[in-house]
Formats: C-alpha cells, structure tokens, sequence
C-alpha cells in the first residue's frame, strides 16, 4: 500500500473555520489522477523511467492558477538517450497534457521544467562539490528531492531518490571534525540552493509588480517551509544515530511526506494549528489574487510573520532573514 500524499486523506483538519487546504488536497487528487491516465492512455514514444510531479501539485495544494511542474526522467545511465527521442518524448507528454483539458501550459524554454532530466546527469560523481554545474541539473535535482512526487513509475522514482541521496552521502571531512551524520554536504548544498532563489527573488519581474509580489510572498511562505521541512528532515533522520543505509532510509521514508506534515510531525496540536492557519492564510492569499492589485496587506504581513515564527530552530540562516 502506498502511504504518498496522492493516495491518502488531508491530515489537517478545518483550520480556523476554514477548508482551503484539505479542499485543494482534494482537488489535486483529481488532478493527479487525470495526469496519470492521459500519460497511460497508449506507450510513450521514448519510455521514461519515471515522471514526478513538482511544486503545488505535489504538496496537494493545487489551484487554479497553479502551474504543472512535470519532472520527465530519462534511463539513460547505460545508453544515451538523443536529443531528438527526448524532444519527442517531452512534446508527446505535453501533448496530451493539453488534450486532456488540465488547463496546463508548456512550461517556458527557459525554465527548469522546460526539459526532460537526465538520470546519469543527476549522479554524475565528477559534479559533486562544483558549485557552476548545469543549473537545470542542479535545479532538477533539488526539486527530486525535497518537493516531489511520483506519477508514473513509483519503483524506479524511489530508487532514482536513494541513489540521489546516496550520491549525497559525505563521510570523509565530516567524520574528520565529528560533524553530525553523513549529510551535511547535502544541508550545504540545499541552503546553497535556497540562498540562490532568494537572490534572484529580489531582481525576479523587476518591471511587473504584481509577478514581483507573487513571486516573494512564495518566496517567503510555500518555498522557506519546502526548504525548512527538507532541512528538518534530515536532521531527524541524522538524529537516529544509525549507520548510513539507515539514514538514508529514514530520510528518504520522510519525503513521503509533503513539506507541512514533515514540519508539523512533532509539533504540539497548538503549534500545528498555527503554523497551518498563517500557511493557508498565504496560500490563499497567492491563490485567490487580484490582478490589478500588487499591494501587501498587513493580514498578509503578520501571517508571513507568524509562519516565520513556526519554522524550527534547527533551520540555522533560514528563520532570522525571513523573520525581519
């Protein structure tokens, strides 16, 4: 039985009187559904090794002004894969995708999204450390990891993860200096990640206010607790003291989870409630805005605050630049 997001209930009960969040989990179930059917309706031209879904979908938080963030991988670890076959295979998903009537647009040539990711690329041994790899394929593989979901092949998606954290996997320096389990390359690497979006936020839309706006107020809401969930993860699982495989297993079990449950796991009821109250109070915010207002409302101010306040300590330069 599968315990992914797709195949269960909302764990979140109404929120002060309100049902948007478990209304979306709802509604992206449907979707998830409609996308798996239309990508098996006949055999794809290239056969991928798997597909994922990314971004609101995967968190179940789809909406009708959501984008479909598709993560096509090609096998090609043991034989390369033409950019042509990888063309076609993109073209024919997006096909469909459009046939089905999702209300999904073709992703932009230029974004992470706007191709299919390569598996060999992914875990290339000879990129670890390279801070100016392929920025698709660093995106790529941050997106795999802390924000996804599979929609077609389970199996292979869960063995694409666990190589991904293996090749993760450091123990020579930090054994050295007695650093706390086997990740602390990969907590580098995602706040390295986190820092660059942050960056760019700032620049991103610099002539369209209300993209502008759009673009920070996620920002510091649905990606700081992508980030902050992912980063409190793997300090749990570090905390088991086991050896690597076990690590790496109880790590990997936790993605299963969207980035709020992981968030609220061990949070009291009342912590819970808050955390989830100012996170759906943005989501709809985000969801539900007025195109001709670019303007940031103080319920929106404080909620982006208190959300702040509910990220955990651990998250060491995450929480005190969102906070002020």
């Amino acid at each position: 039985m599968s315990f992914r997001p797709q195949h269960r209930g909302s764990p979140f009960s109404a929120v002060g009187g309100r049902l948007d969040l478990q209304k979306a989990w709802i509604r992206s179930q449907a979707v998830i559904e409609r996308l798996q059917r239309t990508l098996l309706s006949t055999p794809l031209p290239q056969p991928p090794a798997c597909v994922a879904i990314s971004g609101s979908l995967s968190r179940m938080e789809y909406h009708a002004a959501s984008d479909l963030d598709l993560l096509i991988v090609l096998d090609d670890r043991a034989a390369a894969v033409s950019d042509k076959a990888a063309d076609e295979l993109f073209s024919e998903a997006w096909r469909r995708i459009g046939a089905e009537g999702l209300g999904a647009t073709r992703p932009k040539p230029d974004g992470v999204f706007a191709q299919c990711v390569s598996w060999k690329a992914l875990t290339n041994p000879a990129v670890r450390g390279v801070v100016n790899e392929d920025v698709t394929t660093y995106g790529h593989r941050m997106q795999l990891l802390m924000d996804a979901q599979p929609v077609l092949n389970d199996h292979v998606f869960e063995e694409l993860q666990t190589e991904l954290l293996n090749w993760y996997v450091e123990t020579r320096v930090s054994q050295l200096f007695k650093e706390a389990g086997p990740f602390g390359w990969l907590r580098q690497d995602v706040q390295r990640y986190w820092r660059s979006i942050w960056s760019r936020a700032y620049w991103l839309h610099e002539k369209n206010p209300e993209k502008s706006l759009k673009v920070n107020v996620k920002l510091r809401s649905s990606r700081a607790v992508i980030v902050a969930a992912f980063l409190h993860a793997v300090d749990v699982a570090q905390k088991t003291g086991g050896d690597t495989p076990e690590v790496v297993a109880t790590l990997q079990k936790q993605l299963n989870r969207t980035p709020l449950e992981r968030l609220t796991s061990e949070l009291s009821p009342v912590e819970t409630s808050k955390l989830v109250a100012n996170y759906q109070a943005v989501w709809y915010f985000v969801s539900n805005r007025d195109r001709t207002d670019n303007k940031l409302t103080p319920e929106i101010r404080c909620a982006l605050t208190r959300l702040a306040e509910c990220l955990p300590s651990t998250v060491t330069d995450l929480t005190t630049e969102i906070r002020h």
